[in-house]
């Protein structure tokens, strides 16, 4: 068997069952664990599928959320060139949030490029929140009860604090997307949050990859109508992009 023959069957097979184990893979397949392993980090690679301790499960598992520092290096140039485009649109005074999205991650490198001298960054990930320490601007971190998983702040002090200010733009990941339930998450708890997080904003704008889009997740957080503007790459499907834009939504593809 061919390494693409062997891997469509892995990803098929990951595709009936949700998650797989490499030990299974490894019996169907009759292959080494070493070769398995191999064809997961290629899979994952491409972002077609996720890799956890001793297997792989579907990226669009609604009720599953990967590990924060994997998930930073899943599509990542896609993710490096949104955040550029991020980067474009913040300015010069601007306050601003950055919600736990991997894809925000890189956006504080931008921000290092950009070299402003005057940004305040509202982030409710402790991560993120780090990064953007070490590059001067000023940091406010949200209060509330770590989620271990995707390193983010949730739960009433987070929704309290939120409530008590006001900022110029809100960039949010989002986990899946559909015409009818808008832009969706994993977790109850972090729709709260980015649901608060628009309501503290002026303008709202959705980053994510491409692969995000005809996916669905558990919860609802944002209709298409209730954001400014969607920053994605250039594979969002065409009628993902068409629903958007008649909702008079902005979207930018880079």
């Amino acid at each position: 068997m061919f390494a693409q023959e062997r891997r469509n069957h892995i990803l098929k097979l990951i595709q009936q069952k949700g998650k797989v184990t490499v030990a299974e893979l490894v019996e169907a397949l009759d292959v080494s664990g070493v070769t398995i392993r191999k064809d997961l980090d290629f899979l994952e690679s491409k972002g077609v599928i996720v890799r956890t301790h001793g297997g792989a499960l579907l990226p669009d598992h609604s009720r599953s959320e990967w590990n924060f520092l994997r998930k930073i290096h899943q599509r990542e140039n896609e993710k490096k060139r949104i955040a550029r485009k991020v980067s474009s649109l913040i300015e010069e005074g601007d306050t601003i949030i950055l919600d736990s999205s991997s894809t925000n991650y890189y956006v504080t490198s931008e921000l290092r490029k950009g070299n402003f001298s005057f940004l305040t960054v509202v982030t409710n990930n402790v991560f993120i929140a780090a990064k953007l320490i070490e590059i001067g601007v000023e940091v406010l971190v949200l209060g509330g009860s770590v989620r271990e998983n995707s390193l983010s702040l949730i739960g009433p002090w987070t929704l309290r604090f939120l409530s008590e200010i006001n900022v110029d733009k809100a960039f949010l990941g989002t986990t899946g997307f559909c015409s009818e339930k808008g832009f969706m998450t994993p977790s109850v708890a972090e729709a709260d949050v980015k649901r608060a997080m628009m309501k503290s904003s002026v303008k709202t704008f959705i980053v994510t990859d491409s692969t995000k889009f005809n996916r669905k997740a558990f919860v609802s957080f944002a209709l298409p109508e209730e954001v400014t503007g969607v920053i994605t790459d250039s594979s969002i499907p065409q009628r993902a992009e068409t629903i958007l834009i008649e909702k008079g939504v902005k979207v930018y593809k880079v």
